[in-house]
């Protein structure tokens, strides 16, 4: 399943949550733009007393007093310095107030005892200072903050502002409006920073939990989905992808998610007919014959209508179908073959008795009828417990010049026309294989058996190759001087019970690549080589001579 980390899967878009990580993220930037706006309240400020110094009209004039000022502002620059040259130090235990925000709004008030009080309007620079102070501790201590704060605009009011007010001989309300005022934002700045700041944690702590589990519930869906033998896609009505698994990206190579697929067009135009219900069919989907069952995914509240295919290539269905088939037949077989045996010795046995000093030829036909199909059902019988024997191996190490020596005494015995028919060519010395000796037995007897019934039984008859194919596997090509198999029925060879033969049971070759398969080999036909290729793996100390 095709998902990103933090994605919720909803409308056709993909909609990013903010996580408590984010909110980390947010607040770890948090010094750096206080240190930010430290410098540039260092810089304006600076700019105007150099220019107020260094003007030669009495149009600007300074409201600090120098010394005052280059103090103020390089204890200030310290902080900044230290602030970009160690920020750890402003992010400390959530259990105290924050040192950084502390001195931070000390330093403005400093500042604006300096500029003259209250009235020269740096007051407000105090605000934004407390609402990162409340950011910063993640909105904890929003009332010392802004009490602290109001406690120094009150200092200043009293020492500054009224002080100059007295000694004037101005009473001026203003002033004291304007400081009342800003002690009355910094409490609302403090409490809407704390408010908000308390809410996104709770928000993001609950989001960490629900992706949490959406990430389990997603995982487990992706899980589930790359299991299954169907090919899974969700599409919509413009036939874009939502959503894949594994195998659907084995038959469809393209397939991207957020990207339109042609190839399902017939099936959206049949979904549209009936949105809501549930059908199957078979189609050419990239020139591959699939089985297709469309359900439609029907969502209260959702805008777009979403169609989920379960795919299967009709040479997997028919695949698994006739491997059931060749399961309940070999299980059957196995139960009953002593049984069918039994019965068929009797007739066989019955069949001979009855052949004895009977001369009819009308008899004689009927007697060689019956022992002709008493041993086609012995040969399906033996065929057929063959196979059930493909999981039961024994590897060994099979010294190919020996085996061959030995199979071909066997062969010719059980068929004399063959001897001197048979030839062997070894590319190499000492050519071994791991796999289990009555396995590749069976398999050569089949291979042979069909080459000698389709040669020209001269001296050319069946020739095998057996040779290095690679570092990890020997070749053994079994051939025949015949006319070979016909092309519109070798896609057909290894199919069980498809057979050419009047008497044969179809199961030879199927029953010969599947013990091949078992054994970790391949059985291939090569129409150039007018044979049969088997190729199974080397044995691991074999050296080629």
């Amino acid at each position: 399943m095709q998902t990103e980390q933090g994605k919720l899967f909803m409308g056709g878009k993909s909609t990013r949550l903010f996580s408590k990580k984010d909110l980390d993220n947010q607040i770890e930037r948090t010094p750096n733009l206080i240190n930010i706006a430290r410098i540039t309240i260092i810089f304006s400020l600076l700019v105007f007393q150099v220019v107020s110094d260094y003007s030669t009209t009495d149009k600007i004039e300074s409201i600090f007093n120098p010394i005052e000022f280059y103090s103020w502002l390089f204890i200030y620059s310290v902080i900044a310095l230290l602030g970009y040259l160690r920020p750890s130090w402003q992010r400390q235990s959530l259990a105290l107030p924050n040192a950084g925000a502390v001195a931070d709004i000390s330093m403005v008030m400093v500042l604006v005892y300096l500029a003259g009080g209250i009235g020269s309007g740096f007051g407000i620079l105090v605000l934004p200072f407390i609402a990162t102070s409340c950011l910063l501790s993640y909105g904890r201590y929003p009332l010392l903050y802004a009490s602290y704060a109001g406690m120094l605009v009150l200092f200043c009011l009293l020492l500054r502002d009224q002080a100059f007010a007295l000694t004037a001989g101005i009473t001026d309300p203003r002033t004291l409006l304007m400081g009342l005022l800003l002690i009355g934002a910094g409490y609302l700045v403090a409490a809407l920073t704390s408010f908000s700041t308390k809410n996104l944690k709770a928000a993001s702590e609950s989001v960490a939990k629900h992706k949490q589990a959406f990430d389990r519930v997603s995982g487990l869906n992706k899980l589930v989905l790359n299991r299954v033998q169907e090919a899974v896609v969700v599409i919509d009505k413009n036939q874009r992808v939502w959503l894949f698994n594994r195998q659907a990206k084995a038959y469809f190579p393209a397939l991207a998610v957020e990207r339109q697929e042609p190839a399902f067009g017939e099936l959206v135009r049949r979904w549209k007919h009936s949105v809501d219900k549930v059908f199957e069919t078979d189609i050419h989907l990239h020139s591959h014959a699939m089985h297709v069952r469309a359900v439609p995914l029907v969502q209260k509240n959702q805008e777009t209508e979403l169609l989920m295919l379960f795919i299967r290539s009709l040479r997997d269905v028919a695949a698994e179908a006739m491997s059931i088939k060749l399961a309940s037949l070999g299980q059957l077989t196995a139960n009953l073959a002593h049984e069918i045996r039994n019965p068929m010795s009797a007739i066989r046995h019955a069949n001979d008795l009855l052949q004895e000093g009977d001369e009819d030829p009308v008899s004689a036909k009927l007697h060689g009828i019956i022992d002709s199909n008493i041993q086609r059902i012995d040969k399906m019988l033996e065929d057929v417990t063959s196979l059930n024997k493909k999981d039961n191996v024994t590897r060994e190490s099979i010294h190919l010049m020996k085996f061959w020596l030995a199979f071909k005494q066997e062969f010719t015995l059980n068929n004399p026309d063959a001897i001197g028919c048979l030839r062997m060519n070894m590319e190499g010395k000492n050519l071994a294989v791991s796999a289990d000796p009555m396995h590749v037995q069976q398999i050569m007897w089949n291979l042979c058996n069909n080459a000698w019934r389709h040669s020209k039984k001269d001296e050319h008859a069946i020739t095998v190759l057996i040779r290095p194919s690679g570092k990890m596997h020997i070749s053994i090509v079994v051939s025949d001087n015949g006319p070979g198999v016909p092309p519109d029925i070798r896609n057909r060879l290894f199919e069980p019970f498809y057979t050419t033969e009047k008497t044969g049971t179809g199961l030879g070759l199927y029953v010969a690549r599947e013990l091949a398969h078992a054994n970790l080999g391949q059985l291939h036909y090569h129409p150039e080589m007018n044979g049969f290729e088997l190729i199974l793996p080397r044995e691991e100390n074999n050296e080629q001579g």
